[in-house]
């Protein structure tokens, strides 16, 4: 009786061949032949090649999210919390550059569409949260929080790009660089805002 392929490892076939050759050249018979299955078992596994890219960008970002919620509900301070947050960021897009390479290259995938739309609204109402809760606190300045969500988030992805694009910057350099970008913006001082 032939063994079972696990299913972390159709992922990370999946991940390889579509980070390579893109989501519309890969074939399913291509991802099962490189997972060690047959394709009818690989079609058991996920209806189609839609529905297993799903499964894989949700098995990518399921431990990024997780560690996002836990640092936003955690007892530290903003300032602490968006030092965290860009760290985080950095890191994860720095070690999964094969997930980003296929958002890249696949922008117009109809089924990604909601999913970097749904990334984007929950990023941006984590962020105003976080912003919010410092203006409370009286650590930051009082802000369009919308706005200035907004240009962190911008901030952060332009960053990525700049990584995976030109090769530029390491995870610390840049998340210390970024967090001091933002710290003078966003941090209230109190002889200049009394």
């Amino acid at each position: 009786m032939k063994k079972t392929v696990p299913k972390s490892t159709i992922l990370k076939t999946a991940l390889s061949l579509f980070s390579s050759k893109g989501y519309a050249e890969t074939k399913m018979s291509a991802i099962a032949r490189n997972a060690g299955m047959s394709v009818g078992a690989l079609y058991l596994r996920f209806k189609s090649k839609e529905e297993l890219c799903l499964e894989l960008i949700n098995d990518q970002t399921k431990n990024f999210r997780e560690l996002i919620d836990s640092l936003v509900t955690s007892k530290k301070d903003p300032l602490q919390i968006i030092r965290a947050y860009i760290t985080l960021n950095l890191e994860f897009a720095f070690k999964k550059q094969q997930l980003l390479s296929i958002f890249v290259s696949e922008y117009k995938l109809p089924f990604i569409q909601p999913l970097k739309r749904n990334f984007f609204n929950s990023q941006q109402k984590i962020l105003r949260k976080v912003l919010k809760r410092g203006i409370k606190e009286k650590l930051f300045r009082p802000m369009d929080t919308k706005e200035t969500a907004l240009m962190l988030f911008a901030s952060l992805r332009g960053t990525v790009m700049m990584k995976l694009v030109f090769g530029v910057g390491d995870v610390n350099t840049m998340s210390n660089s970024l967090f001091k970008l933002v710290l003078n913006g966003i941090r209230r001082h109190p002889d200049k805002d009394a």
